[in-house]
């Protein structure tokens, strides 16, 4: 039964990769190999970056270090700590099919440790992610004997176990806090909104700590050892010292069963219990019509604000946006300064840049924002209720799009506005980016909608699988970052020296109306039949 259960979680996974939603069977040969090789595109790109810093870190410290190892190690345990976390909660008290297995006779026991092996295999993967490139250079660097390569390989397994237990521990207080609340999407957004700004915070002044840490390796050293032993033990344990290792492995069991026990008594009662519910009294009063935009327009803004992970995955940029904004009007006497210093120095030239880097900057921060996206793969088995409505299906479109417009645009003009105003952009520039980045949401919108269309998953078991693991959802995100690099090339090798930044910046304006008109002839043909026929 364990066997099975843990098959089927673990399936849910890689589904995106292995079935086609919108037909209801595996994919080709070829569409496997081509999501294959997407997937390994990221995460090699993620692994890069993790090497690179391997690299600044060994030439300081060594990689022969004991040190260098824990440091490795903890960069595992952070990053596969924010790859699971997001996901523990749902995946263990907020999954499509509790009740139903719940009501079978399954022990809860062996249906909750089926549940943590789902966590298990992203904790594996993020660690995997965050520990190898790592260890790879120090392979690469010194003699390493095998006792040390397997132990060290060893070690990835055992920290994505402690990983697990602690997302599993966070999942468990987010369940009991949430039920404490009427409003338990909110708790959620803003407990995850503190844990992204500690993240982002640790990850923007990592080449700081880098530097802390080689001033100070003596004090660090003797730190590790008297009061986190279990890093220390991390560390050596990788360099090949088995007795260190054994201590590691089995701190990282007693953690597992000691919260596998702690979870299993509470499982079943957090995951059937009745949150506590928001009683409001009745009050008369005249109801006034709306229109069917303005009422399609109201069910996508519910639909939102009554899904954490839609909010926090799809919404993301704007609030990185306003935050954006902010941040460059604290910094405007510095980024003047630093302007001023360019033109003084001779490299004035890069100015004229400037107008171009902000258009780019732009669109690389609102294609944060992909509402679009997942829209139709989370109405899942809703969908007839919209088709079923008395109105076009355009009109569903558009009021998908205009969702994303609202929640993308507005903060991205508010963000252009504090740009402008900081670097201080003509009148022509300003304009220029101004279309560039309103034709680029409209067109974020479109083509977000666009690819779910083609790649819908209306089989999920769990909003997290529609909302992070669908094709069109990694198509729009990534697409548009492929997209923007390309245009940067384009005009770098091929237009530079023919085209000045503010023409290319309106004949890129121009080109991203033009597809969006293109997007949208297709939503209102190929699109309402490929709606209909879902």
């Amino acid at each position: 039964m364990l066997k099975t259960l843990l098959k089927k979680d673990l399936l849910s996974l890689v589904v995106a990769i292995t079935m086609d939603r919108k037909k209801g069977r595996k994919r080709s040969t070829a569409g496997v190999i081509g999501f294959t090789i997407l997937f390994v595109i990221v995460f090699a790109s993620l692994g890069f970056a993790f090497f690179s810093y391997s690299l600044v870190l060994g030439d300081a410290i060594g990689t022969g270090s004991w040190i260098y190892m824990s440091m490795i190690g903890c960069m595992g345990l952070l990053l596969g700590l924010f790859g699971s976390v997001f996901s523990s909660y749902t995946t263990l008290y907020k999954a499509k099919d509790n009740e139903l297995l719940l009501s079978l006779p399954i022990p809860a026991g062996k249906l909750l440790l089926a549940k943590i092996g789902t966590v298990y295999a992203m904790s594996l993967l993020f660690c995997t992610l965050g520990m190898l490139p790592g260890l790879i250079f120090s392979w690469i660097e010194r003699s390493v004997s095998p006792l040390g390569i397997v132990l060290s390989i060893l070690e990835i397994f055992f920290t994505a176990l402690l990983v697990t237990a602690l997302s599993c521990v966070l999942g468990w207080l987010v369940a009991l806090i949430v039920g404490l609340f009427p409003n338990k999407n909110a708790v959620t957004v803003v407990a995850t909104l503190v844990f992204l700004v500690v993240y982002y915070t640790f990850y923007f002044k990592i080449q700081q700590i880098l530097q802390n840490i080689i001033a100070n390796v003596d004090a660090i050293e003797n730190g590790i050892k008297g009061y986190a032993y279990p890093i220390y033990a991390l560390g050596r344990g990788a360099t090949g010292h088995l007795q260190s290792f054994l201590f590691y492995a089995l701190i990282c069991l007693v953690i597992f069963a000691i919260v596998y026990l702690v979870l299993s008594h509470s499982f079943i009662r957090i995951t059937t219990r009745t949150e506590k519910q928001h009683v409001k009294e009745y009050r008369e009063k005249t109801s006034r019509n709306a229109g069917a935009p303005a009422a399609l327009l109201r069910k996508e803004f519910l639909r939102f604000k009554g899904s954490a992970v839609y909010m926090l995955n799809c919404g993301l940029g704007t609030v990185l946006m306003l935050a954006a904004a902010v941040f460059l009007l604290i910094k405007m006497k510095d980024v003047r300064e630093f302007m001023v210093l360019l033109e003084q120095g001779g490299m004035d030239f890069i100015l004229s840049y400037v107008p171009l880097i902000i258009g780019a900057a732009m669109m690389f921060i609102a294609s944060m924002n992909y509402l679009t996206a997942p829209s139709i793969s989370l109405e899942a088995k809703t969908l007839w209720l919209a088709r079923s409505l008395p109105v076009e299906t355009t009109a569903i479109f558009a009021s998908k799009k205009r969702l994303h417009t609202v929640l993308t645009l507005i903060p991205a003009l508010i963000l252009y506005a504090a740009a402008a105003f900081v670097f201080k952009l003509d009148l022509c520039a300003a304009i220029a980016g101004l279309l560039l980045t309103i034709f680029f949401v409209l067109f974020a919108g479109a083509a977000g909608l666009m690819m779910n269309l083609k790649m819908p998953n209306l089989n999920w078991t769990n909003e997290t699988i529609a909302v992070k693991q669908s094709g069109s959802v990694l198509a729009v995100l990534f697409g548009g970052w492929v997209l923007i690099l390309a245009v940067a090339a384009v005009y770098w090798f091929l237009l530079r020296k023919v085209m000045s930044p503010l023409a290319f910046l309106y004949a890129l304006a121009a080109f991203f109306l033009v597809l969006t008109l293109l997007v949208e002839l297709w939503l209102r043909k190929r699109g309402v039949k490929t709606f209909e026929a879902l």
